[in-house]
C-alpha cells in the first residue's frame, strides 16, 4: 500500500470540505464514442466519432494537470480504441498521486479485454477497478443492451479477468424501468456460471439522463418505475456487506440515498462538479459533470491546460450555480462519490 497516494487524496477531500479546490482530484474522461452494443439505455453508439483526442494531445493534457488521485475512464467502449493501452501507460506514467484507476467495459471483446488487463496489471497501478456491465439474465441483458449473444461474451470475460492478479473486477447493474425488480434474477443467473459469485461482486447504480454524454434524452428511463427501483436498490443495499475500505463506504451511502433522489429527483447533497471533479469528452470539451449540458471549454483551445480553464471565471461561476442545487439534478456513482466525501465535515447537504 502507497501511504503517500492515501495521504494525498485524504488531504484533498478534507480541503474540498471546506472549500473549492485549486484543481481536481477526480476526473471522468470520456475516450471514445465508438461502441459495438446498441442499448437501450444509452445511445453513445449512435454518435460518429470525429476528432477525439490523440494519444499525443492526452498525454500533453496530463504532463499539466498530474495531480489526480482517480480517474475513470469511459466510453463508448474503451477497449475499441487500438491505442487504448498506450494511454493507460502515459496515464499511469504522468500522474505520481494516482491510486485508483477505473474502467467498465461491456466485456464483449474477451480476448483483447482480458491480455489488455494482463498488461496493465503488470505496471502495478496502486489500484485497478473494471466493471462489466450485466443488465439482467441472458434474455433480459441481451435485450436490453441489444446485442445477441452479449451476457455470454460479458460473463467470460468477468470469469477470466478474475482470474488476474492485482485487478478488482465486478459486474455492474444498472437499474432502469427496463429492469427494475430484475437484480436477483440477474445474480443467480451469473452465480450458476460462476459459482464463487457473491453479492459484493455485482453492483448497481440507477439509469440517468444526459444530453451530451448519453444522448438518451429521448427515453424514458425512469417515470411510473420510481417504487420498483427504489425496491431493487433496497433489497440490494440489505443483502449486500461493505468491507471496511473507502470504496465500499462511498458505495452504502451513495445505495442509502438513491430512494430520496428517486422520490424527489433532487441531488440528495451538495454536488462536487468543479468543486473536486469534472468531465473531459472524447474531443476535449470539457464539461461539470457527465450529466450537466454546459461546456466550459474545449482543451485544445487552452493549449491542453485543464488548470487553467478550472480555474477559469467561466468555471468559478457554474461551480457557484451548481453549488446551489442550479443544475440538472443527478445521483449517477461518477458525481455521488466524490460529493459524499465532500460532505463528510458538512452539517447541511441538501437543497433549500
Amino acid at each position: 500500500m502507497n501511504f503517500k497516494k492515501y495521504a494525498f487524496l485524504a488531504k484533498n477531500i478534507v480541503k474540498a470540505n471546506l472549500g473549492r479546490l485549486d484543481q481536481p482530484y477526480k476526473l471522468t474522461f470520456s475516450l471514445t464514442s465508438k461502441c459495438n452494443y446498441r442499448c437501450q439505455t444509452c445511445h453513445i453508439w449512435q454518435k460518429r466519432p470525429q476528432n477525439e483526442l490523440s494519444a499525443a494531445e492526452i498525454e500533453r493534457l496530463f504532463k499539466k494537470a498530474p495531480d489526480f488521485s482517480w480517474i475513470d475512464l469511459t466510453g463508448g467502449e474503451v477497449f475499441l480504441r487500438k491505442d487504448f493501452l498506450d494511454i493507460v501507460e502515459i496515464i499511469l506514467a504522468s500522474c505520481p498521486h494516482l491510486l485508483l484507476l477505473h474502467f467498465p467495459t461491456n466485456g464483449y471483446l474477451t480476448e483483447t479485454i482480458v491480455s489488455s488487463v494482463r498488461r496493465i496489471a503488470q505496471w502495478k497501478p496502486e489500484k485497478l477497478i473494471l466493471t462489466i456491465s450485466m443488465d439482467g439474465d441472458e434474455r433480459l441483458n441481451d435485450q436490453i443492451r441489444g446485442i445477441p449473444g452479449g451476457w455470454r461474451r460479458q460473463i467470460e470475460t468477468f470469469k477470466r479477468l478474475r482470474e488476474v492478479p492485482g485487478v478488482r473486477t465486478v459486474l455492474g447493474m444498472t437499474v432502469s424501468a427496463l429492469n427494475a425488480g430484475q437484480f436477483e434474477r440477474a445474480f443467480q443467473a451469473a452465480k450458476i456460471e460462476y459459482p464463487p459469485l457473491n453479492t459484493n461482486d455485482f453492483h448497481i447504480n440507477i439509469a440517468h439522463i444526459s444530453p451530451h454524454y448519453y444522448s438518451n434524452t429521448d427515453t424514458d428511463l425512469i417515470s411510473g418505475s420510481e417504487k420498483a427501483m427504489a425496491e431493487t436498490v433496497q433489497n440490494y443495499l440489505k443483502a449486500r456487506t461493505f468491507p471496511l475500505d473507502p470504496v465500499s463506504y462511498l458505495e452504502k451511502q451513495y445505495l442509502k440515498r438513491v430512494g430520496q433522489y428517486l422520490q424527489t429527483k433532487k441531488t440528495p447533497i451538495r454536488c462536487q462538479a468543479l468543486s473536486s471533479s469534472c468531465f473531459l469528452d472524447a474531443t476535449g470539451a470539457v464539461y461539470p459533470c457527465s450529466m450537466y449540458d454546459r461546456t466550459l471549454g474545449n482543451i485544445r483551445e487552452w493549449d491542453y491546460d485543464l488548470l487553467a480553464l478550472w480555474n477559469s471565471e467561466v468555471s468559478r461561476q457554474l461551480q457557484e450555480e451548481i453549488w446551489e442545487f442550479n443544475c440538472p439534478q443527478c445521483w449517477t456513482p461518477c458525481e455521488a462519490y466524490q460529493s459524499i466525501f465532500g460532505s463528510l465535515l458538512r452539517r447541511k447537504h441538501g437543497p433549500k
